[in-house]
């Protein structure tokens, strides 16, 4: 899924599952760590590498729930987004599914789930816990307005929509930020040290991005070539991109 924020798909019960797939590897503290093959064309010996590393407790980074994707709001992202000082809950990055259809938008701020305050990740998965038997709840947030004349600040509305599920409303799932390669360089300001929030490896997570990758396009024949029968904007001549079969005859294959 696409975040306004990055995407992000490591869960933070990885450690949990590991644990019982992987068996510790001489690490004495509470940090769970597994030996990832080395393997190397040839049969020769791989360049040695550290074991892949998931710190047994990380700082909680993104929540779903019911079509919603949240992070929490932070000093960073305060300052960078421009909202008041000391707001504090849920950051909304993207919205689908029931949370769409109960108004809810990004940027949105949420603030409860029912009567129950919600300032972090853990305090949102654990007040939707309380309702996850339930078909509807209440969420409250807090909503930024047009920004006032420069100086003037900006205004924060605060509203409340009832979430329905589908049928029941089941509870956040979370997750913990993604896994980073060994040396790699920090895209974002200093925030502690990278095993606070990063399990740090190789292979927890799919590369190349499907989404990234485009496919060839077809082969197609001289027929739709010459005529124009083209199902997509004019991008040039169509040898540009397709191999084209059965020529015109006379005239040499593309």
């Amino acid at each position: 899924m696409r975040f306004a924020f990055g995407r992000w798909v490591v869960a933070v019960a990885v450690g949990a599952v590991l644990a019982g797939l992987c068996p510790p590897v001489g690490r004495a503290d509470s940090q769970l760590a597994f030996r990832a093959p080395q393997v190397q064309a040839g049969g020769g010996a791989a360049q040695a590498e550290p074991p892949n590393y998931v710190p047994g407790k990380v700082q909680l980074f993104e929540a779903h729930w019911q079509g919603l994707d949240g992070r929490l709001m932070t000093e960073e992202l305060r300052r960078k987004l421009q909202f008041p000082q000391g707001v504090q809950g849920i950051l909304v990055g993207e919205v689908t599914l029931n949370a769409a259809a109960a108004g809810i938008l990004a940027g949105d701020i949420i603030i409860k789930v029912d009567e129950g305050t919600v300032a972090t990740i853990e305090d949102f998965q654990r007040q939707t816990r309380l309702v996850k038997d339930r078909q509807q709840a209440r969420l409250t947030f807090l909503r930024k307005g047009k920004q006032a004349e420069a100086g003037g600040g900006v205004t924060l509305s605060q509203l409340t929509v009832v979430l329905r599920g589908s049928p029941d409303l089941g509870f956040a799932q979370v997750e913990g930020a993604p896994m980073i390669v060994p040396g790699a360089e920090r895209p974002h300001p200093y925030r502690g040290p990278c095993t606070n929030c990063h399990p740090v490896g190789r292979g927890f997570e799919l590369t190349p991005d499907p989404d990234l990758i485009t496919l060839p396009p077809p082969p197609i024949t001289a027929e739709k070539a010459s005529g124009g029968m083209r199902p997509h904007e004019d991008k040039g001549p169509c040898e540009a991109c397709h191999v084209i079969v059965n020529p015109t005859p006379g005239r040499p294959p593309y």
